[in-house]
């Protein structure tokens, strides 16, 4: 089977990578058209940040600034593109959709939390960000962590199943001990996946959390990289059958502007990693 996942998209959020957001979500669409082509990818996994809506900063968010929600944008006018005919999708929100359960779902169609089973795999997309939503005043978002009770139910419902954690950000500092604990005792549980930081990279939970890989979903508008082009606009393929699973983060090629700096990158799949199944 094969997922696509990938995170932080910022639609219609400001000129990253030198590109107009509709041109954007053009190549957006053009890219996982030509990965569905290569091969048909079962399931669209969604893990946070398709705008700017609620934020701290400079032009503050643009829901409570202006009453606009480019997630609700998005999901109407672009995600409709991305999916092809049996593809399923999955979309949680990140710390820029601080969105009440009632908003969410009329936004997107969507619950904070979901899961779904792709073969022999439960995938579980938690909700890091779900405290102190449908805020009075611009923010950044309040971390939670993950919801181990809600982990270990699903799991105990699909007791044959192997498991993989998403969400879109996981920072095993914060999390609580039960976290911990439940990373170092179940086997199950292969690695996890989140975005946030706009990097592609691996880590790992640490020898306190079950040393268990933490694959990054990279970013569809601008690099958490000091250095752009270490990663450019992408998303991470998952492709796994009876024997294993295997990850990378896939680019295309396309034009960008950086500064004033104008250059082009080829196709590439980067920072890959193979997981046995025992």
């Amino acid at each position: 089977m094969k997922v696509v996942l990938m995170s932080d998209i910022h639609y219609n959020c400001a000129n990253y990578f030198g590109r107009d957001p509709e041109v954007a979500m053009e190549c957006l669409s053009e890219d996982l058209g030509a990965e569905y082509e290569k091969a048909p990818y079962d399931a669209l996994l969604l893990l946070g940040d398709y705008s700017l809506d609620h934020w701290a900063w400079q032009t503050k968010g643009t829901y409570l600034g202006a009453g606009v929600s480019n997630t609700k944008a998005f999901v109407e006018k672009y995600l409709p593109r991305l999916l092809k005919k049996g593809v399923e999708v999955r979309m949680i929100p990140g710390n820029h959709e601080q969105y009440g359960d009632e908003l969410w779902n009329a936004f997107t169609g969507h619950k904070r939390q979901e899961h779904i089973v792709l073969g022999d795999i439960l995938f579980i997309l938690g909700d890091a960000y779900g405290a102190d939503l449908d805020p009075i005043e611009h923010s950044d978002g309040t971390y939670v962590g993950a919801d181990v009770e809600k982990i270990r139910a699903l799991m105990a419902e699909y007791p044959d199943k192997k498991v993989i954690l998403c969400a879109h950000w996981f920072d095993v500092t914060r999390e609580s001990e039960d976290f911990r604990r439940l990373l170092c005792e179940e086997e199950r549980i292969l690695c996890l996946f989140c975005g946030h930081n706009h990097k592609s990279i691996i880590m790992n939970t640490g020898d306190g959390a079950g040393n268990k890989p933490i694959l990054c979903t990279g970013h569809y508008s601008y690099s958490g990289e000091v250095n752009n082009i270490l990663c450019p606009p992408g998303y991470r393929v998952l492709e796994f059958d009876e024997s294993g699973l295997a990850c990378k983060y896939v680019t295309h090629s396309h034009a960008y502007q950086i500064e004033g700096v104008s250059f082009t990158t080829e196709y590439a799949e980067i920072n890959a990693l193979y997981i046995p199944f025992r």
